[in-house]
C-alpha cells in the first residue's frame, strides 16, 4: 500500500515536468513575399497560413514588398489574414524597401502589427481601372476600399483616418490616394513603427512577448511551384501562350518536324492552365481561342480577313481579362521623402499598354506568316489527290467480276474498273487510265 501511495505521489510531482517536456518547441514563420498581388501570390500566402495553423505556429512575420495588383486577390488575402488572427495567430508585416504599395498597403493594415524598414514607402492605394468608368462608380469603389482599410487599421489600434487617405484623399472628388514615407507613416500611426532590419524587428517582437525567447525561426520562401503559378497568373502572358500555341502548330504544317507541334501543345496547355488560375471569364477564354482558330481559317481563305479578325477578337478577349479593378501604383509612386504623391486616376499603368502592344504585334506577325504558309501549301502536290494516280502502275488484288475489282498502287488499295470490260485476273499488272469519282479506271498491261 505504501509503495502504491509513493508512486502516486511521485507521479503527481513529476506531472508538470512531463507535460512541459511533451510540449513541442514553439516556432514562428518568417515569410518572404516579393511579388505582385495576383492569384499566385494569394495561393502562396494561403499555403503558408494553412501550414502554420496545422503546425500550431502562432506567429507569422511577413517580409513584404509589392507594387500592388489585383483587387479580388487582395480581398482574399485580407480574409486569410483575418481568419488566421481569429484562429489565435499573430500576423506581423515588415515592409521593406522600396516599400509596400497599393493593394499591399491595404493588405498590411489587416495585420496585428505593421513595421517599415527605414527608407521605405507605404500607401498609394488608389484603384486603377482598366477601362473608363463613370465618376459615381469610381467614387463608390474608392469609398468601399477606403472604408475597408480604415476599418482594418482601427481594429488593430492604428490611425484609420490616415489609412483611408491612402485610397483617396477626398473620395467625393475621386482623387488619388496618398503615399507616405516611412517617417510620415510612423508619425501618423498608419504603422506601428520603423526598424532598420528584420533582425531588429524580431528583437522588438521578442521583447514585447509576441515571439517567445526559445521559439525557433522557420524561413519560408516561394517554392518553384509557387513561382510557376505566380508567373502564369498574368492574363497577357496566358493570352500570348494560347496564340503562340496556335501559331506553332501552324508552323509545323509548313515545316513538319513535330517539334513545333510539341511546343504549340505545351504552350496551349500552359495558357489554359493560367486562365484557370486567374479565373478567366469563359467568354474571354472563348474569344482568345476563336482568335487562334481564325489563323487556321486564314490558311484556307487567304484573303487576310480572318487574320485581321483574329487579331481583333484576341484583343477583345484580353480586354475582358483586364475588366477588373487593379490596386496598383503608377510610375510616379513612391513619393520622394517629405512629400505626398497623388497619382492620376485616369492614367492606366504603362506596362499594360506595352503588353497589349506585344500581343497585337505577335498576332499580327503570325497573320503575315499565314500568307506564306498558304502559298507553300498550295505549291505542294496533293499527296492523296486521285488525279495524281493517272499513269501509275499497279497490281490486281482480285479477279475482276463484271469489270469491277481491287488493285494496289504503291502501298494503297483502290476500287477499280476495267476499261472496256477487259478481263483482269488476280496478279495482273494494270495501269491507271483515269479517275471516275473514287474509282480508278484501269487497263491490263500486256506482258
Amino acid at each position: 500500500m505504501r509503495a502504491v501511495l509513493f508512486l502516486c505521489f511521485l507521479l503527481i510531482m513529476l506531472a508538470p515536468m512531463l507535460a512541459l517536456a511533451a510540449q513541442p518547441t514553439p516556432s514562428y514563420y518568417v515569410v518572404s513575399l516579393n511579388m505582385e498581388i495576383n492569384q499566385g501570390s494569394q495561393d502562396y500566402l494561403s499555403e503558408v497560413i494553412h501550414s502554420a495553423e496545422v503546425g500550431g505556429v502562432r506567429v507569422i512575420v511577413l517580409n513584404f514588398t509589392t507594387p500592388g495588383g489585383n483587387s479580388q486577390n487582395m480581398l482574399s488575402m485580407i480574409s486569410q489574414i483575418d481568419s488566421y488572427e481569429g484562429w489565435g495567430g499573430e500576423f506581423v508585416v515588415y515592409g521593406i524597401q522600396p516599400g509596400v504599395f497599393s493593394a499591399g498597403s491595404i493588405i498590411s493594415e489587416a495585420a496585428d502589427q505593421v513595421y517599415l524598414q527605414n527608407g521605405s514607402s507605404f500607401g498609394g492605394a488608389s484603384p486603377i481601372f482598366s477601362s473608363p468608368e463613370p465618376t459615381y462608380v469610381v467614387q463608390k469603389i474608392m469609398g468601399a476600399y477606403a472604408s475597408l482599410v480604415a476599418s482594418e487599421a482601427d481594429q488593430h489600434g492604428r490611425n484609420g483616418t490616415a489609412a483611408g487617405m491612402m485610397v483617396s484623399a477626398d473620395v467625393s472628388q475621386a482623387e488619388g490616394g496618398l503615399t507616405y514615407t516611412w517617417e510620415q507613416a510612423v508619425r501618423l500611426h498608419v504603422v506601428n513603427g520603423a526598424v532598420p532590419s528584420l533582425q531588429q524587428l524580431l528583437l522588438v517582437l521578442e521583447r514585447s512577448g509576441v515571439i517567445q525567447p526559445e521559439a525557433v525561426q522557420k524561413q519560408v520562401y516561394p517554392s518553384l511551384a509557387d513561382q510557376f503559378r505566380y508567373d502564369l497568373s498574368d492574363a497577357t502572358l496566358d493570352a500570348l501562350l494560347l496564340d503562340l500555341g496556335f501559331f506553332a502548330v501552324l508552323v509545323d504544317v509548313l515545316h513538319p518536324t513535330g517539334l513545333a507541334s510539341l511546343v504549340g501543345i505545351v504552350s496551349l496547355l500552359l495558357g489554359i492552365y493560367g486562365m484557370g488560375l486567374i479565373g478567366a471569364p469563359p467568354l474571354a477564354f472563348l474569344l482568345i481561342v476563336l482568335g487562334g482558330a481564325m489563323m487556321f481559317l486564314e490558311v484556307k481563305a487567304g484573303h487576310g480577313l480572318f487574320a485581321a479578325a483574329g487579331v481583333v477578337v484576341s484583343l477583345v478577349g484580353l480586354l475582358l481579362l483586364y475588366g477588373q479593378v487593379l490596386i496598383q501604383p503608377l510610375p510616379s509612386s513612391p513619393s520622394a521623402p517629405g512629400s505626398f504623391v497623388r497619382p492620376s486616376q485616369q492614367v492606366s499603368p504603362l506596362f499594360t499598354g506595352i503588353e497589349f502592344g506585344l500581343l497585337a504585334v505577335t498576332v499580327g506577325f503570325a497573320s503575315l506568316y499565314l500568307s506564306k504558309l498558304r502559298r507553300e501549301l498550295r505549291s505542294k502536290p496533293r499527296l492523296v489527290g486521285l488525279e495524281n494516280m493517272v499513269g501509275k502502275l499497279g497490281v490486281s488484288q482480285t479477279d475482276f467480276q463484271g469489270g469491277q475489282g481491287v488493285i494496289q498502287v504503291s502501298s494503297e488499295q483502290w476500287s477499280a474498273r476495267s476499261a472496256g470490260d477487259q478481263e483482269i485476273k488476280k496478279g495482273d499488272k494494270v495501269v491507271v487510265l483515269s479517275v471516275d469519282g473514287i474509282v480508278l479506271v484501269v487497263r491490263k498491261v500486256q506482258q
